[in-house]
């Protein structure tokens, strides 16, 4: 299946056509990537890697950009990463549990790995791996400064 074709200019400055789809599919692969198709949007793929999975959408006007955050997989369901303030926690439909030190660099590796194959650029809070899916607060919650006190 191939969704469009994009004018690349190489090292030489001569500017040549290349298919986007298997370019992107070649690289992803080359790198140690698995690449399934999705269907949800029409076209998109999931790349996985490292129990880490990244869906991906191609947009005729951008190439191709990720559907929401990166995923990790854990007993076959994508969990998202979830920042609590105090704590980052795997979060999937309501469900979370602490994370480990070890999972949180491999989320980060992976969404290293594949902006650098989309051309991505990383900005510094995201090399830091500190960006998440969700982030809730407890503290705004229950706080007295936050209380009504029906005078208002």
């Amino acid at each position: 299946m191939d969704f469009g074709v994009v004018n690349l200019v190489g090292s030489n400055g001569m500017e040549r056509k290349q298919s986007v789809t298997t370019d992107l599919r070649k690289q992803f692969t080359t790198a140690g990537f698995e690449i399934e198709e999705t269907g949800v949007p029409p076209g998109s793929i999931a790349v996985k890697k490292h129990n880490c999975v990244q869906y991906l959408e191609l947009k005729p006007e951008q190439g191709w950009v990720s559907i929401g955050p990166p995923y990790f997989i854990i007993r076959g369901l994508n969990y998202e990463l979830e920042d609590r303030g105090y704590q980052k926690f795997w979060h999937h439909q309501g469900r979370r549990f602490p994370i480990r030190k070890a999972d949180l660099q491999t989320l980060h590796r992976f969404d290293e790995e594949v902006r650098k194959i989309l051309r991505l650029r990383s900005l510094y809070n995201e090399s830091l791996g500190s960006t998440c899916a969700r982030t809730v607060y407890d503290r705004l919650e229950g706080r007295p400064d936050r209380e009504s006190d029906g005078s208002g």
